[in-house]
């Protein structure tokens, strides 16, 4: 299967698990369920990354993209702790909405990358190789 559809049905059902995080946390709803939403999310959104590290490079050895899809998981994770941490220390707001607007945000981002991933990479937009000057030969 395509890594570029793998990584953006990945932010949608990532991206969407937070979102319902965020809903369940305002209506009330139990602390497990927001748990799990949360979780669920995060995992498909760390699955989503590390697909599109593996398609950052393309002309690499098998094993460094195998390097690159572990590394930018963990730089993303590493990125959305301190915006998650900087966001409760200032936010503004009151209520749920202080403990959840950072994964409100990221959700809704996930989701529109996802969906504009999938836009792209639908299978009647073929792309064309580039080629070289040894290619011709």
């Amino acid at each position: 299967m395509n890594p570029r559809i793998i990584a953006s049905v990945a932010a949608v059902v990532g991206g969407a698990g937070w979102v319902t995080k965020a809903v369940l946390a305002k209506a009330g709803a139990g602390a497990d369920l927001a748990g799990y939403a949360y979780l669920g999310g995060l995992v498909t959104l760390v699955v989503s990354l590390a697909a599109a590290g593996y398609l950052l490079a393309e002309k690499a050895p098998v094993w460094l993209r195998g390097v690159v899809a572990v590394g930018v998981p963990l730089l993303v994770l590493a990125v959305w702790q301190a915006v998650q941490d900087g966001v409760r220390a200032v936010a503004p707001f009151e209520g749920w909405l202080r403990d959840e607007v950072a994964v409100l945000a990221g959700g809704v981002l996930a989701v529109l990358l996802g969906l504009v991933g999938l836009r792209r990479a639908r299978p009647g937009r073929a792309v064309q190789a580039v080629r070289g000057r040894r290619a011709a030969r």
